[in-house]
């Protein structure tokens, strides 16, 4: 198991702001002020891993860049450097800050682990040099640029000794710009300079976070030699957890703004616990946010974030490898044996609603992230939806009465057309997702939609459509479902259906395959209950 598996935090501590009167620009400046802005921060909140309130400017301000301070905003760079030099970092101030912080941190937290943040080179060249300008030398003048990264590469190593020195246990990279190279460029320009930071702590953990869609260089994240790979909300771990041997650790990825500043409590208790269910079976998973939460993140939130994180992990923890096992053989397709594997995991003391999202949940849920990468096809789809329906026939006679029985959304393929594959698959995305579903087959007439909803009254109907001849018979199904005070949302999909379509035909949305249905699906449900 690497280092890290199992823990449940936040990255960077920016929301203690908000528990002192002090501005930013004065915490940033006060090592009394930080430290005790970010003790208090960690007394009230239980992370297993503790970060210094840290800055993206640091670094380039070492260099000699220009720094803008304010009491409501984090520190910015102003102006690049004129003549970028290097620095002894026990001459730096705000870096000599940080590191008395991690030190009182170390003090009053004795047996929970600290990380040292560092930002990545490229990043911090970027900072010094303007970002736009060494975008373009990688291009242009590739020999400057890597003559400034030199420079940022010996500060990073220098800082992070400085960091490491107080006993912080994790090295944590942080490398947003990076995101912004080109895949061929990642490696010459920001993934060499990474690794011959981290080469230079070899008995540390080290991980590497890079802002955005890095599932491009998952390969070069991993030449960088560091024991864990914190990745960006925008991307789905389930299609990237084969990506990762089982000596780095898969860290992430709550919306840290969508979810952890901007949701409720109870909002982000469920989608804490839905990610923790989804990965946690996994020996490396961590379970973190996808970037740092800004400092408006309300403490309540961060509260239910930790609290729901780690009760789903402990509840996951003593039979987490039959779980794995079991969605390992939904996913495979391995119908045969999984009635078998749901009892071994029952035997092991999972609960029946356990099973249920970490191990049938989860294998669906990873079928369908991966047919939406086109990593995986329709064949493999339908054997694991075989598999899938194996297991839940064993497990069905454990689990409660969902809710009240009533469905949530009520899907159907229109008059005129019989193919029933991609309706079938968003079915079972949904009800994987925990969405009772009421399925009316195919060939349904327009007022048999109107009947099912004015039966059920279901918030969300969902039509889909293959070929072309069927498409008026959407436009009939919302006129018909648009009458009366409070009409369902209306999603359309099939090879029939676009954007276009599903504007024109005055519906809610269009979902191009079964995963994006799932999504605009609890979008839709969402907004509903706001």
């Amino acid at each position: 198991m690497p280092p890290l598996a199992g823990l449940v935090y936040p990255i960077n501590a920016l929301p203690a702001a908000g528990l002192t009167a002090a501005g930013i620009d004065q915490l940033s400046h006060s090592a009394e002020l930080k430290t005790a802005a970010v003790l208090e921060y960690y007394h009230r909140l239980p992370a297993d891993l503790l970060f210094c309130f840290s800055d993206i400017a640091i670094q380039a301000e070492a260099l000699g860049a220009r720094v803008r301070f304010s009491p409501g905003g984090m520190p910015a760079v102003s102006a690049p450097a004129a003549a970028p030099r290097p620095v002894r970092v026990a001459d730096h101030p705000r870096m000599l800050v940080n590191a008395a912080v991690l030190r009182a941190l170390g003090r009053e937290f004795p047996g929970r682990p600290r990380a040292a943040m560092v930002y990545g080179p490229f990043t911090v060249a970027g900072q010094v040099g303007g970002e736009q300008a060494v975008l373009r030398g990688v291009v242009e003048r590739p020999e400057e640029v890597q003559a400034l990264l030199g420079l940022c590469r010996d500060l990073a190593r220098d800082y992070a000794a400085l960091l490491l020195e107080t006993g912080a246990e994790v090295l944590w990279f942080s490398d947003p710009l990076a995101a912004l190279l080109p895949p061929a460029a990642f490696g010459p320009f920001a993934g060499r300079h990474l690794a011959q930071v981290a080469a230079a702590f070899p008995n540390h953990p080290k991980v590497l976070h890079v802002c955005g869609d890095t599932s491009q260089i998952v390969p070069d994240l991993l030449a960088t030699g560091v024991s864990g790979i914190s990745f960006d909300q925008c991307l789905e771990l389930l299609a990237l957890e084969d990506r990762l041997p089982g000596n780095v650790a898969l860290i992430g990825n709550l919306d840290p703004v969508e979810v952890l500043e901007l949701a409720s409590p109870e909002e982000v208790t469920q989608e804490a616990a839905a990610l923790a269910m989804a990965l946690g079976v996994l020996p490396n998973f961590s379970l973190s946010t996808g970037c740092a939460p800004p400092p408006s993140t309300p403490l309540a939130n961060l509260q239910a974030f930790v609290r729901a994180g780690r009760q789903a992990l402990d509840e996951l923890a003593p039979a987490a490898q039959e779980l794995l096992a079991l969605s390992t053989a939904i996913f495979q397709g391995r119908s045969a044996q999984t009635p078998a594997l749901v009892e071994a995991a029952l035997a092991a003391g999972a609960a029946p609603m356990t099973v249920l999202r970490a191990a049938l949940m989860r294998a669906v849920r990873k079928s369908g992230a991966l047919y939406e990468t086109r990593e995986r096809h329709l064949p493999e789809v339908l054997l694991g939806v075989d598999a899938f329906n194996a297991a839940h026939a064993t497990l069905a006679p454990r689990l409660p009465n969902a809710g009240d029985g009533r469905p949530r959304v009520i899907l159907g393929t229109v008059a005129g057309d019989l193919h029933e594959i991609g309706k079938n698959l968003v079915r079972i995305v949904l009800e994987a997702h925990g969405l009772p579903v009421l399925d009316l087959g195919v060939n349904v007439a327009a007022a048999d939609f109107l009947a099912a909803w004015r039966e059920h009254q279901a918030p969300v109907v969902g039509l889909s459509a293959f070929i072309t001849s069927a498409r008026r018979e959407i436009d009939q199904v919302c006129a018909l479902l648009a009458r009366g005070p409070h009409p369902p949302a209306v999603i359309v999909g099939g090879a029939a259906t676009s954007p276009q379509v599903a504007s024109q035909a005055g519906a809610s949305g269009y979902a191009a395959d079964a995963v994006a249905a799932a999504r605009l699906v609890e979008n839709l449900l969402r907004a509903r209950r706001a």
